[in-house]
């Protein structure tokens, strides 16, 4: 069935090329038609080229409308096509539920026949079959607990020998449990353990990105018959959530850019985070679409075009991949729109990625 499927796939596209190919050479033969009668018209009346032009005219007409017809007709073979397809696929589907259905019976069937039959003695009965299971569901259940013996003894060894090295010999195993258990504590919650007023599954939403241009990197693109339809690129909206993985960032045009984000409550911001992919997971192993100089303002309306300034800092490209920078000042306002303005990236000529922003604060009363 699949090679069926992909010779009808390149039939078809075959046709497709032969027609457009038709098409194509039909227009190339009615602009140099059009430019040999526009030459003719110059040597010669202007009533006699008219009829004549009306005439190629005609004929052109006709051939386009025959073009038309047989694209049409195209198109309809692959609808019928389409809907073969499909019922072919139901009809897999169907056979492979009959055989999934029958299959059970027949083993127990096969398994449960009497010896009388004279080919029952070439094949394990259920008992032998049974216990041969057994047996091996017993060594394969004492090898897991005997790696798993060694490899709890090589970890208590390794953590003692690295705890002796590091000068503190004297930390027992149940304040290495907490201080183990702390760490995967702050990882769980959200990896920097403060509240995110920036996600947008908490109420956040990106309202402006000002002048900032979207950069079509066409990570994604939907095709028919390998033809491609449509590319993907991600909105503004990707920074206020949590799916950080490489692509999955909002690329902007250049190496300066803007958004203006509706925090989820009205706060005082202490915090901002920035986050992008670490240079283990770039195919390059460098990154230098990140965003480098950036600052944060407090806006008070949205068409307010200039804010209060509440940081300038620099994202580390040789650090941790999430970075929290404080905010200073005691005497911080309150406010519900923050603005993002990315002032350099690492080194990449084209564009720059943002990954994930965080805003942190404390709710105003």
């Amino acid at each position: 069935l699949q090679g069926e499927l992909d010779a009808l796939r390149a039939q078809l596209q075959r046709d497709l090329d032969g027609r457009l190919g038709k098409m194509a050479q039909a227009s190339q033969e009615m602009e140099a038609r059009l430019l040999e009668l526009n030459s003719e018209g110059q040597s010669s009346a202007r009533e006699g080229l008219r009829g004549s032009f009306q005439q190629e005219l005609g004929k052109l007409e006709q051939e386009v409308a025959m073009l038309r017809r047989e694209l049409a007709s195209l198109k309809s073979d692959q609808e019928v096509m389409g809907k073969h397809m499909e019922g072919m696929l139901e009809q897999l589907k169907a056979v492979r539920a009959d055989v999934e259905a029958q299959f059970p019976a027949w083993v127990s069937q096969f398994l449960s026949q009497s010896r009388q039959d004279g080919a029952a003695g070439l094949v394990l009965q259920r008992e032998d079959l049974e216990a041969e299971l057994q047996a091996l569901e017993h060594k394969i259940l004492a090898k897991i607990l005997e790696d798993r013996r060694l490899s709890a003894r090589d970890a208590q060894g390794g953590v003692g020998v690295a705890l002796q090295q590091g000068g503190t010999a004297g930390v027992t195993e149940e304040q290495v449990h907490l201080i183990v258990g702390q760490a995967l504590k702050r990882y769980s919650e959200d990896r920097v353990g403060m509240v995110d007023y920036a996600l947008e599954s908490a109420g956040a939403s990106v309202i402006n990105t000002r002048c900032s241009e979207t950069y079509e990197t066409r990570t994604a693109v939907l095709s028919l018959f390998g033809i491609p339809l449509w590319y993907h690129s991600q909105s503004p909206r990707v920074i206020l959530q949590p799916d950080v993985n490489p692509g999955n960032c909002w690329a902007f045009r250049g190496s300066q850019g803007f958004a203006v984000i509706r925090l989820s409550s009205i706060i005082r911001p202490t915090a901002v985070t920035l986050e992008h992919i670490p240079k283990t997971l770039s195919p390059q192993g460098t990154i230098p679409s990140a965003p480098k100089d950036f600052a944060v303002y407090g806006l008070k309306e949205e068409g307010e075009e200039e804010g209060l300034l509440l940081g300038r800092f620099t994202y580390n490209h040789n650090g941790d991949p999430i970075q929290t920078f404080y905010l200073e000042g005691d005497a911080m306002g309150t406010y519900q729109l923050v603005e993002l303005r990315v002032l350099s990236n690492w080194g990449h000529p084209e564009y720059t990625c943002i990954y994930r922003f965080r805003v942190h604060g404390e709710l105003a009363h």
